[in-house]
């Protein structure tokens, strides 16, 4: 049974740390993503490496902030290109209407006014995508508080899809309790809250300095072992086990996806 649990450790840890083996693995390659305007990947690597070395948080916060600056310029260039794009197409505006009145205008002019014109609200455009793709970001990044708690968990590449972490433990519960909660609760406007499986329980574990608050005592999953046990999670230790009994007083972290 011990390697049973030593196999649920090991599977539930490579879900965590997602493409790398070692703090500076990771470290490595979230500078490698940032250094290419990979920004969603280069903070998922860093809490990644957080969670392999703790004691290193102050190092990943001050590379977490340096991704938020880059991403923070680029805002600012985009805002700054948009501006300029607004200002361009009002001046071609204006010269459009001057050449419409004008009664020596020449159709030359006209065509050569409605080209620039074209091109300015083609700028304009990129410049609003650019602006709108940064935004998005900054809402779902790992960390960020999003749709009624915490994100800590994407589903995929984009940052569109994931998991989303209650800010604090709802309380101990036994596990049956802990599901009808669950089904009647209504918590930031959502009413979607769920115990985590076991494999979203390791995900929130490894990123449970990202989520914070969280005791060092075991949490509930949702999986069912036998009419008698449920699965859950030491927070202090970091291990699985099938052998809580639902009677049992465990602390619920609530999870919802997004």
């Amino acid at each position: 049974m011990n390697k049973f649990l030593l196999l649920l450790f090991c599977v539930t840890f490579f879900i965590a740390a997602k493409g790398q083996s070692n703090y500076a693995e990771a470290m490595k390659q979230g500078d490698a993503a940032l250094q290419n305007g990979q920004y969603k990947r280069a903070i998922d690597k860093y809490f990644a490496a957080e969670a392999f070395d703790p004691t290193k948080k102050e190092i990943v916060k001050k590379k977490v902030k340096l991704t938020f600056d880059r991403i923070e310029e680029l805002r600012q260039d985009a805002i700054n290109s948009k501006r300029d794009a607004e200002n361009a197409l009002k001046d071609a505006q204006k010269q459009r209407d001057i050449a419409a009145n004008a009664l020596k205008e020449t159709q030359k002019q006209r065509e050569r006014v409605d080209s620039a014109l074209k091109e300015t609200q083609k700028e304009k455009d990129r410049a609003d995508s650019s602006f709108r793709n940064f935004r998005e970001l900054k809402k779902t990044v790992i960390g960020a508080k999003y749709q009624g708690g915490i994100v800590f968990y994407w589903n995929d590449k984009t940052g569109k899809h994931g998991l989303i972490a209650a800010e604090n433990d709802l309380g101990e519960f036994n596990w049956e309790e802990a599901k009808d909660t669950c089904d009647t609760l209504s918590l930031n406007g959502y009413s979607d809250w769920r115990l985590p499986t076991m494999d979203e329980l390791g995900a929130l574990y490894a990123n449970r300095n990202v989520v914070g608050g969280f005791a060092l005592s075991k949490y509930w999953s949702s999986d069912e072992i036998n009419k008698a046990q449920a699965g859950c999670e030491s927070f202090n230790y970091g291990v699985e086990s099938n052998y809580c009994y639902k009677s049992a007083k465990i602390r619920v972290r609530l999870v919802r996806s997004f």
